[in-house]
Parts: C-alpha cells; structure tokens; sequence
C-alpha cells in the first residue's frame, strides 16, 4: 500500500480572506486570534525551559544594529525553531563585525580609514574578516574562534546535506546561542561600578 502524503492548508487564513469583506470578518479574526493563544500556551512549560536555558550576557548596548538580531534569536529559540536559530546566529556574527568595523576608529599606518573604506571591508569573506579583525587587535583571540565555530555550523545547516534529528537541532541551536553570549560578553559587555558608573570589559 503506498505511503499517504499529509498536506498542509492554511484555512483560516484562506477563509478570512474570502469573507474579509463581509459582516463575518471579525469572527474570522476572534477565531484567529483564539487559535494563536491555544497555539502559543500549548508548549508553554517547554518554552519556559527553553528561556532560563539561555546563557545571561549582563549588559551590552541596545543601540546597534546587531541587537534587533539577538533579540529575535531568542525568540526564535524560545519557539523551538532551532533550524532558524542557527541559521540567524551566522547572520547574526556577520552583523557583529560590522557593527565593530563601523564603531572602532581604524588606520593604515598614521591615515584613519574612511567611511567608505571601512564600507569596502563589508565585502570580504568572513573567514579572512575574522582574521584581520583579530590581527589588527579589534576583537579577542577567543572571539575569532567562536566566530569561526559559528560560520562552520551555520554553513551546516545552509546546505542541508544531511538530515538532522530534533533533539541535535535543538543542541546545535543552544550552543550556538552559547557562542554568541561570549562573543557579546567579550566585546560588548559592560560592568556596572557601585556608584552607578559603567566601564567596558
């Protein structure tokens, strides 16, 4: 007997588009609006687990564009979307060392380097990126090799060559979170001092 295929259809999606126009609208989007909530609280323990499981990374600056990518990260893992999360965590590395090429002033000898200099150095792989950020003393020595850890992970999960079980996703997607907690408490975390003063690790 040949193995049945599942299907997936959007229905209520589907259907309120059709009645959008109609007096039924607003049922169609309270029955949307309830089924979110039952599917949101359905795993709510495992997504509690889930939250204290990520590593605290103290304070780092919520002003740069790297921090709307880390948020979502967390959410993502929080959701159980482990195969997004580490794909995210690669992008997110990527936007860190832009966010540390476009915030440190750099030179070439005694010449800063221009915007548009800085902007040229967007464009170079991320390996030798990572390499130069490191030899021109701009992040740690423990930074470089978690960035390359990361890479090497996130292209695993790019080019999907082999079938990954759930509970290996969500393994690699925690320690992936792992990564890049060091890599923002290496350079970006600062100590609060008692009299509310703040200093960079």
């Amino acid at each position: 007997m040949p193995e049945e295929t599942p299907y997936f259809f959007n229905s209520l999606s589907n259907l309120y588009k059709s009645l959008k126009k109609t007096e039924k609208a607003k049922e169609i989007e309270d029955m949307v609006e309830n089924f979110l909530t039952q599917f949101f609280s359905i795993d709510l323990g495992e997504k509690v687990k889930r939250f204290l499981e990520i590593p605290s990374v103290g304070f780092i600056p919520a002003n740069m564009e790297y921090f709307p990518l880390y948020y979502e990260l967390v959410q993502l893992y929080v959701n159980g979307l482990y195969y997004s999360t580490v794909v995210l965590s690669g992008v997110l590395c990527e936007r860190i060392c832009y966010d540390i090429l476009s915030k440190k002033k750099m030179s070439l000898g005694d010449k800063p380097l221009s915007q548009e200099q800085v902007a040229c150095l967007f464009e170079m792989y991320l390996r030798p990126m990572f390499e130069l950020l490191s030899k021109w003393g701009l992040i740690k020595k423990e930074t470089r090799e978690e960035m390359h850890k990361i890479n090497d992970k996130r292209n695993e999960y790019v080019h999907p060559k082999k079938r990954k079980s759930n509970a290996q996703k969500q393994k690699d997607a925690l320690e992936m979170i792992k990564r890049i907690t060091k890599i923002l408490a290496n350079e970006f975390e600062v100590k609060v001092e008692p009299m509310g003063k703040v200093r960079l690790v």
